[in-house]
């Protein structure tokens, strides 16, 4: 089963001007990550480990994080855990991408939301950004129906 028909008519979203922390503990991959996406346009914000990318995530309110899963401190894990219980950063979409396909599971088992994407390094750089993309295209059709929604007062 291919992309299309799994998300249908799922519009992409833009990069351009998006609010994006990217995650990750090696400086490398950050880098790669980053210069993908500021070349499509988004703001990009860095950091090493969990606890940043929560102090981030409430104090910039980003469009959308990416988040590597093994990191040292407060692992990906743990702040994805930590930003979908937390009021003010539960409803960020939350991209993974992780050398360790087999967390997956780990994410899922939780009690809270799932991710909005999970992707696998190493990753292709054009799936990267096709998936950011459509999950900032379905976020913004669930702003939009929000807001064409009449108050039920």
């Amino acid at each position: 089963m291919d992309e299309r028909s799994l998300l249908g008519d799922v519009p992409l979203g833009s990069l351009n001007g998006a609010c994006i922390p990217v995650v990750d503990d090696d400086e490398e991959i950050r880098t790669f990550l980053a210069t993908l996406l500021t070349d499509e346009g988004a703001a990009v914000l860095q950091a090493a480990e969990g606890d940043r990318a929560i102090e981030i995530a409430r104090r910039s309110r980003p469009d959308l994080i990416t988040l590597d899963l093994s990191m040292p401190g407060a692992d990906g894990i743990e702040a994805f855990s930590r930003l979908r219980t937390t009021a003010e950063t539960s409803q960020i979409p939350v991209c993974i991408v992780t050398g360790y396909p087999e967390y997956r599971k780990l994410i899922y088992d939780r009690p809270v939301a799932p991710p909005e994407g999970f992707i696998n390094k190493p990753c292709d750089p054009d799936h990267l950004v096709r998936t950011i993309r459509r999950i900032l295209g379905l976020q913004k059709r669930k702003k939009d129906r929000r807001r064409a929604t009449p108050d039920s007062r």
